[in-house]
């Protein structure tokens, strides 16, 4: 889903934001959509440890993991997207006590799977588009906030090092939504997602950068 805006000035107990529109009104999310969701959910905690390290990551994903983890436990246990699970449907309700305790446990080692190949792959994307994630973070630090078009460009020039980076003033406002823009074609529209995210929900990392 394209980036509409992302943000690092904080808001409340949150140190950014990143917002994501779609390009046309949907009902119904495909298996591929949701876990390029869960992918983009995991770029935040995946940055902090691709740039600090290990032992020096925050709490600053907490949201993020708990959205990541009521899709994934959805995807078993309501859609169908589990092959170990099957195509039933499963109430989780009070933590799953509702099920017998063999299917909960394989209910959880499913969400568990899903979740650690999320970060996997969130990890592998900032990995190999490191450069793209530090040239996101300066201009974070310089705009502290930039719309789709914007990240766009900027991604677009980073991939053509012949063309002197430059940032297109464009405003942005929550209440006038501009159009949501097609992903850079330099950057698949999850990379970028996952690379803006984060910038957006990581403000150390950016501040890193910065210095």
């Amino acid at each position: 889903m394209p980036v509409h805006k992302a943000t690092i000035v904080p808001r409340g107990s949150s140190l950014g934001m990143v917002a994501q529109l779609p390009d046309k009104d949907q009902d119904s999310l495909s298996r591929k959509q949701m876990l390029a969701r869960l992918n983009v959910a995991m770029g935040g905690r995946a940055a902090e440890e691709l740039i600090f390290g290990d032992n020096e990551v925050t709490s600053g994903a907490s949201h993020d993991f708990k959205s990541a983890t009521d899709l994934a436990r959805l995807m078993v246990t309501k859609f169908g997207m589990s092959k170990a699970v099957g195509h039933v449907v499963h109430d989780y309700a009070n933590d799953g006590n509702n099920m017998s305790t063999e299917t909960r446990l394989l209910v959880e080692k499913e969400v568990r799977d899903l979740l650690q190949s999320a970060y996997e792959n969130a990890k592998h994307i900032l990995t190999t588009r490191q450069e793209d994630l530090h040239v996101l973070a300066k201009a974070l630090l310089e705009h502290e906030t930039l719309s789709g078009n914007q990240i766009k460009q900027i991604l677009a020039e980073a991939a053509s090092p012949s063309v002197k980076p430059a940032i297109v003033q464009t405003s942005v406002s929550p209440s006038s939504p501009s159009p949501s823009p097609s992903p850079s074609p330099s950057l698949p529209a999850e990379s970028a997602s996952v690379a803006v995210t984060a910038k957006g929900k990581t403000k150390g990392v950016t501040q890193a950068v910065g210095n």
